[in-house]
């Protein structure tokens, strides 16, 4: 008895324990559009199953929502917004992102550690009287990365923007 129970101190304390690792492949898509694993890895927690299901419900919005152990963790979206929309103005309806947070160098990103936004440079938009952004979010119990999120969000507005939304 003493035993058993020191074990199971011994793994309430680690990340021995199957609920502390992560049992699932991380795939190199996400709802058909190409996503590096090694920028979406700091951004999921630990689990045995990983999926996705996109959801296009909405005229002009595409939503991926990302679900570990049933638990959605991760979203990402493509959004077509009015012609000459700013990232401002978009980030006040996005979930998990700000207009006051933290903006790139170049002006195309928001983003926090929770929560990004960006918009996408689309060679040949599906839409002309449109532009289209990106967004992404962390949802509990996925993992907040600042760093992560930023990377991943520019990654994301690259692939879409090779897609067939922009090609």
């Amino acid at each position: 008895m003493a035993s058993a129970a020191g074990a199971l101190l011994l793994c309430l304390g680690t990340t021995a324990c199957s609920s502390q690792e992560r049992n699932y492949e991380i795939p190199s898509a996400l709802c058909g559009t190409a996503v590096s694993p090694d920028l979406t890895t700091p951004l999921l927690p630990p689990g045995d199953r990983i999926s996705s299901t996109l959801s296009d419900r909405v005229e002009g919005v595409k939503r991926c929502l990302v679900d570990v152990d049933g638990q959605q963790v991760l979203a990402l979206s493509t959004e077509w917004w009015k012609k000459g929309t700013s990232l401002g103005k978009a980030a006040l309806v996005i979930p998990n992102v700000d207009p006051d947070d933290k903006e790139t160098e170049d002006g195309r990103y928001l983003y926090s550690d929770t929560g990004a936004i960006g918009k996408v440079t689309c060679p040949n938009p599906r839409k002309d009287d449109g532009d289209l952004f990106v967004a992404a979010r962390v949802n509990e119990p996925g993992r907040p990365d600042e760093a992560a999120m930023k990377k991943l969000i520019a990654a994301y507005a690259e692939a879409v923007g090779k897609s067939g939304e922009c090609t």
